[in-house]
C-alpha cells in the first residue's frame, strides 16, 4: 500500500532514482541514513509498504523483521559502537510521540545505552519488559514507545507521557547537542552522507569477503 501524502512512500516509489537506501532486505525493508542524523551511523529501518507501526506487522512476519533489524544493528555497531533501537509507534493515525505515520525504527549509536533507558523511565516509569520486538503485536493497544538499548533487552511504554521526537531529544542531550534534536531544523547532512558512504562500503566489503 502507498499513501500519497507520505514523504517516505513518495521517496520509495521513485527509489530507482534515490541514493539514500543503503540496503534492502528480502522482506521488503530498507536501511537508510536519516535526515537529522545527530551522529554518524544514525539510520532508519523501515518497510517499503506503508504501515503505521511495527506492532501492525503480523506476529509471524515480525519475527523476520526482528532478525533483520538485529542484522542492521550489528552492521552499524561494528563501525560506530553501541546502538539503541527505538520506535514511536502510532496506531490508527494517533501520532503520539511520533511525527510520521510511516513505520520507522531508529538505530542510533550512543555513548551510554543505559542512560537512554533511564531517561525513558524518568518520563514514563518502568517500561513493560518484552521478550523481543515480536511482543509488540500483543502489547500495543494504542500509540506507544519501544526501546531496545541492546540486543536481548526490550521495553514498551504507552506514549501519553512522552514528547514528540522523544528518542531524538534524549540522544541529542547525551551527545551534548540538546538544542539540535529537531530534524526539520537541523538536517545534519554531513553526518547523513558520511553514514551512507561508510555503511555502503562496509556492506560491499562484507559481500566480497
Amino acid at each position: 500500500m502507498i499513501v500519497m501524502d507520505c514523504q517516505f512512500c513518495t521517496e520509495f516509489t521513485a527509489r530507482e532514482s534515490t541514493t539514500r537506501i543503503i540496503t534492502e532486505t528480502a522482506g521488503g525493508w530498507v536501511l537508510l541514513p536519516t535526515i537529522g542524523s545527530l551522529t554518524p551511523g544514525y539510520c532508519l529501518f523501515m518497510p517499503l509498504e506503508h504501515l503505521d507501526a511495527a506492532a501492525d506487522v503480523t506476529p509471524a512476519a515480525l519475527a523476520g523483521v526482528t532478525e533483520e533489524t538485529e542484522q542492521m544493528r550489528t552492521l552499524i555497531q561494528a563501525r560506530y559502537g553501541p546502538v539503541i533501537l527505538a520506535e514511536h509507534g502510532p496506531r490508527d493515525c494517533e501520532l503520539g510521540a511520533s511525527c510520521c505515520s510511516h513505520c520507522h525504527l531508529h538505530l542510533i549509536p550512543v555513548p551510554d545505552p543505559d542512560a537512554i533507558t533511564a531517561a525513558y523511565e524518568k518520563t514514563g516509569g518502568p517500561g513493560r519488559r518484552l521478550t523481543s520486538m515480536t511482543g509488540l503485536s500483543a502489547a500495543a493497544d494504542g500509540s506507544y514507545l519501544y526501546l531496545s538499548p541492546r540486543p536481548g533487552e526490550h521495553y514498551y511504554w504507552p506514549s501519553a507521557s512522552f514528547a514528540r521526537q522523544f528518542v531524538r531529544r534524549v540522544c541529542a542531550d547525551q551527545l551534548g547537542i540538546g538544542d539540535f534534536y529537531d530534524w526539520r531544523d537541523h538536517p545534519f547532512t554531513e553526518n547523513r552522507d558520511r553514514t551512507f558512504a561508510e555503511l555502503t562500503t562496509d556492506l560491499h566489503l562484507a559481500d566480497a569477503a
